[in-house]
């Protein structure tokens, strides 16, 4: 096969850290009062982690059920 027919390789995005400080749920700043995964120790604002467990979503992380 011919390399001049191939289409060039896909470019990746450059990596994205997350902050220690920052809310993956609101993706915003943390608030004071939070929550932290048990399994994987992500950090939420405890007001998102109260509304997840209400609507019954997990951890943005590692799908642990939200627990409070």
């Amino acid at each position: 096969m011919n390399n001049k027919n191939l289409p060039p390789p896909p470019t990746l995005p450059p990596n994205f850290t997350v902050s220690e400080k920052f809310c993956l749920l609101h993706k915003g700043e943390l608030s004071e009062e939070n929550y932290t995964c048990p399994k994987c120790k992500t950090k939420y604002c405890l007001k998102c982690a109260k509304k997840a467990k209400i609507e019954g979503k997990s951890c943005v992380k590692c799908k642990q059920l939200i627990l409070l």
